[in-house]
């Protein structure tokens, strides 16, 4: 067996994710899963690489050790990141789609049931379709979220680094308010936010900062651009960290100079908010709890079509471009799995109104045998910098 680096936990535990996933492909009767989410991957073998953009996959079959195959320069990561032996690797001199071929050719899987992830962002329509007329005699099944439903409840190692992430997201914050006045920029901003991040070793977030000011803020999803930071402005802060590529993330929203009662007013609306779904974050409800009672709040208050999105989604393990678990669970309308220990969700209840406001507060919350323990600890509140 290769002897990785720093591999993120015991080889026992890979090993019984791996068993938890073979069961459910022997019970749909597969015969091979091939696993193409860098995430998905990561969580069965400690394989991390930014070479997650170069057609990859993991062979899962119904028992023994997986197979990886991908580019030959990869090698060395694979060797010193997981913890399999059974790697078949292509040289760029080689096209991807016919090595592939050629593998599951070569392993006599040609004739198999193979499961597929349709809903993969790195296995496209045109690769698919080219394996699809390669091997005819493939049966293909779509085998979506198999391994991302196991991801769902973390175990107590991986809700450590959860933890870990919790406090890196929440220092990266308050390095951020730091920085914060007038003559600033958003990218100065930025910079402290790594700063904070990077202090508790937080490795590079699947997705930046989301630092921006004045209109912007309003703006959901808008990046820091560089622009100024002037009196009078607001300023939306939403960051996340990622310790073992485990993320946390936290939303703050911070105002220079004296801010209309009207910020305050939304502040505390989304904190009434976060307030009545925590009390639904209980082992057994189900998920659209959360959701329905965080709307209600800001429905009630007259504010209910500004509340434009889900009240929150499974958070967890992630590469770019993204860093939550959403495509699995989220705290919406129409959820009724029930929560259960070991989930981490971050909850950001928000309104916004394009040129007038974008408030809200997140936290990212872990579900206990109890009840719930909030991860993030930064204050709940409208930081005002005069």
């Amino acid at each position: 067996m290769a002897t990785p680096h720093n591999l993120p936990f015991t080889v026992e535990e890979y090993r019984t994710r791996l068993g938890h996933v073979q069961k459910e492909i022997r019970a749909r009767g597969v015969d091979v899963l091939m696993v193409t989410h860098l995430e998905n991957i990561y969580y069965l073998t400690g394989y991390r690489t930014i070479g997650f953009y170069s057609f990859m996959a993991l062979f899962v079959q119904p028992s023994g050790d997986p197979t990886h195959f991908g580019r030959f320069i990869e090698k060395s990561s694979l060797q010193g990141s997981a913890w399999i032996d059974d790697l078949e690797l292509h040289q760029d001199t080689e096209a991807y789609i016919d090595a592939c071929t050629r593998i599951i050719k070569e392993r006599k899987w040609d004739r198999c049931t193979i499961g597929i992830d349709k809903s993969a962002w790195y296995l496209t329509i045109d690769d698919f379709e080219k394996l699809q007329a390669r091997l005819p005699n493939v049966r293909w099944v779509d085998s979506s979220l198999i391994v991302e439903s196991m991801r769902l409840i973390k175990s107590p190692a991986e809700q450590a680094y959860s933890r870990q992430a919790g406090k890196a997201a929440s220092e990266g914050m308050r390095s951020a308010f730091g920085a914060l006045r007038a003559g600033v920029t958003e990218d100065d901003l930025m910079a402290a936010a790594y700063q904070g991040l990077f202090r508790m070793h937080s490795e590079y977030p699947g997705l930046p900062p989301l630092i921006n000011s004045g209109v912007r803020h309003t703006m959901a999803h808008s990046m820091a651009e560089g622009n100024p930071v002037n009196e009078g402005d607001a300023v939306y802060f939403e960051v996340g960290a990622s310790i073992k590529r485990y993320h946390a993330a936290t939303l703050r929203i911070g105002y220079v100079g004296t801010p209309p009662k009207l910020f305050l007013d939304l502040t505390d609306l989304c904190r009434r908010s976060i307030d009545a779904g925590l009390a639904q974050m209980k082992p057994g409800n189900p998920a659209e709890a959360v959701d329905h009672a965080a709307r209600k709040v800001i429905a009630d208050a007259g504010y209910g079509d500004k509340f434009r999105h889900k009240a929150g989604y499974s958070i967890g393990i992630a590469f770019p471009p993204d860093w939550s678990e959403a495509r699995t669970m989220m705290l919406r309308g129409g959820e009724k799995r029930p929560l259960q220990p070991g989930m981490v969700f971050h909850f950001l209840p928000a309104v916004f109104e394009y040129k007038e406001y974008g408030v809200g507060l997140s936290e990212t919350v872990l579900i206990t045998e109890n009840g719930y323990e909030i991860l993030t600890d930064v204050e709940q509140k409208l930081y005002v910098v005069k």
